[in-house]
């Protein structure tokens, strides 16, 4: 986490702000409802305790309507406290390394800013702690849920960036995307917390839990649901690497390479996503090839290699029949064709063959190529690029090409090529 400058100046400046909203809290321990602070401590700690996994190691939790309730009765001030208090309690745990250590403060800081900042706006908005009218406190109540979410997913998502080395877009599009549908369940549910402490007390807040916790497990049941489907779709590709000895590993590192490729290109997100599963599964329909034919070390004979052709179309009618491989079905059936018109199975040129499929197809002849087979051995990532340049217009898209060249001149070929 602190191996490169940007991470440290990002750490940095996260404590450096939550120390700020934590000193500026520092007069609200004078004049506190302790029965009331309590109850938002433990339930703020409950909620903390159950968090949701997203994709890049990024987590989301129901906090949101307990802080926002926090904010609503007892002020930005007393909820900051809260924050802290709540924050750090959910973060101990026995891991010491000092990564571990950094993360777990980190953590602490950017929920102090959060409940800090969106606090603070809605006080200064008019906003007043103990006193919701939904009519008056329109404007204010809005400035809360969206600073709120703009300051968390905001500041995770530069984060992100700078620790995995990737495009905001890209981090913001695969991560925090799917929480809006939590942010949009969430807000009311901090709004009725507040309205049923205010009026009812903490044994009101019993009725408050069931809907919460519904919530929580709808939408951790959501991205569970995403994970199962990438889990699945990693486990086929390692089938069918299972039947061909000289390709191990070879789908997961021409998904990784055509995911590179794709975010060099700028492309959509969604497209992207359905690209990554096309690369982990473009060798599906090698399942019903014969094991000989795949595995004999020496060249197929004209026969034996008309054999091979059928895996592009096999596997697409395989994947299809899945809803959600649906656009994936495509880039699979039609990632052996070539711009000149001399690839298979239907022999399609130029525009006529899609992006994604292009993309793979570069992807895949590069891992090839930088891989021993029976009848060659290994090329160099240079000599490899080399031969695909000397094809590009010809059978693979320029600017594809140009994207591969630019991935791997920033050095990480390791990621990319079988060791």
């Amino acid at each position: 986490m602190l191996h490169n400058t940007w991470g440290k100046l990002y750490v940095f400046f996260v404590l450096l702000i939550a120390s700020i909203f934590l000193v500026s809290s520092y007069n609200s321990i004078l004049n506190f409802n302790i029965e009331t602070f309590i109850v938002f401590i433990l339930l703020a700690l409950l909620a903390e305790l159950l968090p949701v996994k997203l994709m890049n190691d990024a987590e989301v939790t129901v906090g949101f309507a307990v802080y926002m309730g926090s904010i609503l009765v007892l002020g930005y001030s007393l909820s900051v406290l809260v924050a802290v208090i709540s924050a750090t309690l959910s973060q101990i745990e026995h891991k010491l390394y000092k990564d571990a250590i950094v993360k777990k403060i980190l953590n602490v800081g950017l929920y102090t800013i959060m409940v800090g900042g969106s606090g603070y706006i809605y006080e200064k908005l008019g906003g007043i702690p103990g006193i919701i009218n939904l009519k008056s406190n329109f404007l204010p109540l809005v400035a809360l849920i969206l600073s709120y979410f703009l300051l968390n997913v905001g500041i995770m998502t530069i984060g992100l960036s700078i620790f995995f080395k990737k495009p905001l877009k890209y981090i913001f599009t695969t991560t925090f995307k799917w929480a809006l549908p939590n942010y949009i369940a969430l807000a009311p549910l901090g709004i009725l917390l507040a309205v049923i402490y205010i009026n009812i007390g903490a044994l009101g807040l019993i009725l408050f839990l069931i809907p919460l916790l519904i919530a929580r497990h709808s939408f951790k049941l959501y991205m569970d649901m995403k994970k199962v489907y990438l889990e699945t779709i990693q486990a086929l590709a390692s089938a069918i690497e299972a039947k061909d000895l000289y390709t191990k590993g070879h789908s997961e590192r021409v998904a990784k390479l055509a995911v590179a490729i794709a975010e060099e290109l700028k492309m959509d997100n969604d497209l992207i996503s359905n690209l990554h599963y096309a690369a982990l599964l473009h060798d599906i329909g090698k399942i019903g090839i014969p094991e000989p034919i795949l595995n004999k070390p020496c060249k197929l004979s004209e026969e034996e290699f008309a054999k091979i052709k059928v895996h592009p179309e096999l596997g697409a009618n395989i994947v299809k029949k899945v809803d959600f491989l649906l656009q994936a079905s495509f880039f699979i059936r039609y990632h052996h064709e070539r711009l000149s018109g001399s690839g298979y199975p239907e022999g399609l040129k130029g525009e006529e063959i899609p992006l994604g499929a292009q993309i793979i197809a570069v992807a895949d002849v590069f891992d090839a190529l930088t891989t021993d087979r029976p009848y060659r051995g290994a090329m160099t990532v240079e000599e490899a690029i080399c031969e695909i340049e000397q094809a590009a217009g010809v059978d693979f898209r320029p600017d594809v090409v140009s994207a591969l060249k630019r991935v791997l001149e920033k050095g990480k070929f390791a990621e990319y090529v079988a060791r």
